[in-house]
């Protein structure tokens, strides 16, 4: 099953395809361990729960559409575009764990999620 991760202005920016990131363009571009999101190389850039992106800080960054989170009004997502065929995936690093997910308030990260995965 895929999803499609919207930023914070509903842009389509990544899509989940089982526990692999890919961008529009068919380059995967990171990995989900648990909850947690890695880059390619290994690198801790998040988590993933309940369909909503979160920041290393907590900080929400994206979302996948009917996402809900009380207090935080989450934008219309556009129509996304049509991916490319998907590059295959390398493996997952060793390294990757699944974290645990720091509570904060529902506020938007200052990070671009656009720059989450690269």
């Amino acid at each position: 099953m895929e999803k499609v991760i919207y930023n914070k202005f509903g842009k389509a920016t990544y899509r989940l395809r089982e526990v692999v990131f890919y961008d529009f363009m068919g380059k995967p571009r990171g990995f989900l361990v648990g909850r947690t999101v890695y880059d390619l190389r290994g690198t801790h850039r998040g988590f993933f729960v309940q369909n909503v992106l979160y920041d290393r800080g907590g900080r929400v960054i994206g979302y996948v559409a009917g996402a809900r989170i009380d207090g935080l009004t989450l934008p219309e997502p556009e129509v996304p575009p049509v991916p490319y065929k998907d590059l295959p995936a390398p493996e997952t690093p060793a390294n990757c764990v699944d974290l645990e997910l720091p509570r904060t308030a529902p506020v938007w990260s200052i990070m671009r999620l656009e720059n989450l995965l690269v």
